[in-house]
């Protein structure tokens, strides 16, 4: 089996012959029935979607999700594997068992991407499986293992750290492939633009979602919170990142009313779809004044 080990999202200015992938991930949706969820995002315009393995035990077997992609014509791209603290016992405690499971997973779906969780402080071996093994895992299973972005828990205006590698720098040192979380990113007090320039190289997958900046991991819809949404989007296309983009937005105030959510998904998908498409090129950095324009 080939390689796994995708190429680089974004090197030296050369641009991959594929575009971006935009996909959405199903995570927020574990309220929702999954037949109901995929309905949703069928008729929102997605083509791609992201996985999440949860409780419903609808989502830890490939068969159900399988069927219903294949009726909507949607592709399963990728999956979440189960390392929420709400799914932490979901194919076991071990991680090192739910990634084994979870590539199982993947290539009954035929896809081959997981995003998975960094260690915590004390899970050692995962974190040295993740630094010297989980390249050669990929290369032998075809699916690639992504280390997801984190965020300390502050208390008092102090930060506690539960996970590894929570600084981009490390992470990076860390990993082979990393997804990138916008929401994780700010609620961990770090710029999204400054984080995305340190992993870009090893950077497959993004989560893509605005936030309030209130320290909360709210996931909000593009252009209703604090970030440069519309730079990163920009920054990404001038890097040529060919990774995926898979909007991971909060459905609550939707969860009876479908006919919104639809309207809010296709949005914000076409919101992505339109900012990647421009054809103008981007500046690096503030805009410049012009030669006849004067400054203050």
């Amino acid at each position: 089996m080939g390689s796994a080990i995708p190429t680089p999202a974004c090197e030296h200015g050369r641009m991959d012959a594929s575009p971006a992938s935009i996909q959405c991930s199903t995570g927020p949706f574990w309220t929702f029935e999954l037949e109901h969820a995929f309905d949703i995002l069928a008729e929102a315009g997605f083509k791609e979607i992201e996985l999440m393995v949860t409780r419903d035990r609808a989502t830890q077997e490939p068969d159900l999700p399988h069927r219903l992609a294949e009726e909507r014509n949607i592709k399963i791209a990728s999956i979440h594997a189960p390392f929420l603290v709400i799914s932490k016992t979901v194919w076991g405690l071990d991680p090192l068992g739910k990634i084994r499971r979870g590539a199982e997973m993947c290539r009954a779906l035929g896809c081959d991407s997981m995003i998975v969780h960094p260690p915590y402080l004390w899970e050692r071996r995962y974190a040295r499986w993740l630094g010297r093994e989980a390249e050669e895992f990929s290369e032998t299973t075809g699916v690639t293992v992504a280390v997801e972005t984190m965020y300390p828990r502050w208390t008092a205006g102090r930060r506690m750290r539960g996970y590894r590698w929570l600084e981009a720098a490390d992470l990076y040192d860390s990993c082979p492939t990393i997804a990138m979380d916008t929401s994780h990113v700010t609620v961990a007090r770090q710029d999204i633009l400054d984080v995305y320039s340190i992993l870009k190289d090893k950077l497959v997958h993004i989560h893509l979602s605005d936030n309030a900046g209130d320290g909360r991991d709210g996931h909000l819809e593009l252009e209703q919170g604090v970030l440069p949404i519309e730079r990163f989007l920009g920054e990404i296309r001038r890097t040529h990142y060919r990774g995926a983009i898979s909007l991971e937005l909060a459905v609550r105030k939707y969860v009876k009313d479908d006919r919104s959510l639809v309207d809010m998904l296709r949005r914000n998908r076409e919101y992505v779809e339109n900012v990647l498409g421009r054809e103008e090129k981007l500046q690096k950095g503030m805009p410049r004044t012009k030669p006849d324009q004067k400054v203050g």
